[in-house]
């Protein structure tokens, strides 16, 4: 059992309308250490949901009279959508599964539970939460981050002269413009650029970057995806595999990015991160096909982190990948899409840690 960063245990709602049922299900959570309330209606969980309380989980039957699981599925969805909700249900019932999984529900199980199965699909459950959870502080974090960089640069103006100072915001500005721009055409790389710009810049650290050049690898990490608000938010988006015409087009955003970026004199020296972070080691990346060294290093390091937060992330067409399986791809692409010393520079100094930090 983990407990949540306050150190407080998990809290688990267990909803049956059979008594025998809950209190199982229930002893057995209390066993692992879990902090269990029983719950015989839908009526009951509903009006637990609507208080102050804070629940990591709701396990639900699914057929119940009265306000029955579908109904308190849909309310767990819509109030608590930071909790993760496992269905059950007696009947095994291939319709019914996929009807719950797409209204919502994490998971589904069939009674009897066997125990094994409950606790893989609570851990699960309860791990997904925390992710959903820390992708909430991420967004909080980034709102934070831009504020103190608005100080910041406030703080400047009083210091530098004017043109200056002025040269300083409008940056900044375009920064954070195009950046929530990006964002806003696709919702599943929310906090993204943000997150490769963290990674990215840790690794550039380690290798030696001056302050300037790891200001231009910040704003590289933050911009290198502007060239997707040019493309058609249903293919961004699209839960299934792209078309051969639909994969063009989504390739076209670094040469779209670079044209972007390149009317700003002052982020003359990021056009090719943007352009090339996606090249790769054996030359089968795009858009030019570079080799190797011909790859800027800068490029590469965003190519790493760049598909190390992609794996690690829910996208429209798949679920993140755990660490240690995006890890593992990483090392199995070593020397063939990616720089293998990069690779090791990157497991080395446990970059892959920043990417869960509040």
């Amino acid at each position: 059992m983990m407990l949540e960063a306050s150190g407080r245990r998990n809290r688990i709602i267990v909803l049956d309308d059979e008594d025998r049922v809950r209190r199982v299900i229930g002893l057995q959570l209390e066993r692992e250490g879990y902090d269990v309330i029983l719950a015989e209606s839908g009526d009951e969980v509903i009006a637990k949901l609507s208080s102050d309380a804070q629940y990591d989980l709701l396990i639900s039957d699914i057929r119940m009279p009265g306000v029955d699981g579908h109904q308190v599925l849909k309310f767990a969805v819509e109030n608590v959508p930071d909790m993760p909700v496992i269905m059950l249900t007696g009947v095994v019932d291939i319709e019914t599964a996929i009807t719950v999984m797409k209204a919502g529900a994490f998971d589904y199980l069939v009674k009897p539970v066997r125990r094994d199965d409950l606790m893989t699909s609570v851990e699960k459950a309860l791990g997904y939460g925390r992710l959903i959870k820390y992708n909430r502080r991420l967004e909080i974090e980034n709102r934070k981050y831009q504020l103190e960089l608005e100080e910041e640069v406030n703080a400047r103006t009083r210091e530098l002269s004017e043109a200056l100072s002025q040269l300083r915001v409008v940056h900044m500005d375009t920064v954070r413009i195009l950046s929530g721009a990006i964002e806003e055409n696709d919702p599943y790389i929310r906090g993204h650029g943000n997150r490769v710009r963290h990674m990215a810049h840790h690794m550039a650290e380690a290798l030696g970057y001056s302050s300037r050049e790891l200001d231009m690898l910040d704003f590289g990490g933050l911009l290198h995806d502007v060239g997707k608000i040019a493309i058609d938010p249903r293919i961004l988006n699209k839960p299934s595999s792209l078309t051969p015409d639909e994969r063009k087009i989504v390739e076209t955003h670094p040469l779209v990015g670079e044209r972007i970026v390149s009317k700003v004199s002052y982020f003359t020296q990021i056009v090719p991160l943007i352009r090339w972070h996606h090249e790769r080691w054996d030359g089968k990346g795009y858009p030019d096909g570079l080799q190797g060294d011909k790859i800027p290093v800068s490029a590469r390091i965003l190519a790493i982190v760049d598909s190390y937060d992609a794996m690690t992330s829910d996208r429209a067409y798949r679920l993140a990948l755990p660490t240690n399986r995006a890890i593992d791809v990483l090392h199995q692409e070593a020397g063939r899409q990616f720089d293998s010393s990069l690779v090791e520079v990157f497991i080395r100094e446990k970059t892959y840690e920043l990417h869960f930090e509040d």
